[in-house]
């Protein structure tokens, strides 16, 4: 995926690509709740907002598998170090950042995802 934002140089506007790649950050989190992980969610975010264009970040979701007490960060950034650093600057308490493939449609977010997941539960009930 590439973002693509407008650059005004020399009052032409130009249109400057980053080539971003898919990051997660892993958590080993004892005692994490939902809670826990939309605060880190909100702060990888404003971090995301923060950085400067030569660090390109976005975040793109998280996940809490709360039996086995672990979080995952989903976010796309321009390199390793661009992920590390927004990890660093959100205080994100992973011990590891990896490099993904993500495969396959993505669920929507927010009420929606509840909606979704509802519908395909239902459906799959019939």
């Amino acid at each position: 995926m590439d973002l693509a934002p407008t650059v005004v140089a020399d009052g032409v506007a130009q249109t400057k690509r980053y080539s971003v790649i898919a990051f997660m950050a892993e958590c080993f989190w004892p005692g994490v709740t939902p809670e826990n992980v939309a605060d880190a969610g909100q702060r990888v975010r404003l971090a995301s907002h923060a950085m400067s264009d030569g660090d390109l970040a976005r975040f793109l979701g998280s996940i809490l598998v709360p039996t086995d007490e672990i979080a995952l960060f989903l976010f796309e950034a321009a390199s390793i170090d661009a992920a590390k650093e927004l990890a660093k600057q959100a205080a994100i308490p992973s011990e590891r950042i990896l490099e993904i493939v993500r495969l396959g449609a993505c669920l929507p977010t927010g009420r929606d995802n509840l909606t979704a997941r509802r519908r395909s539960f239902d459906e799959s009930n019939h």
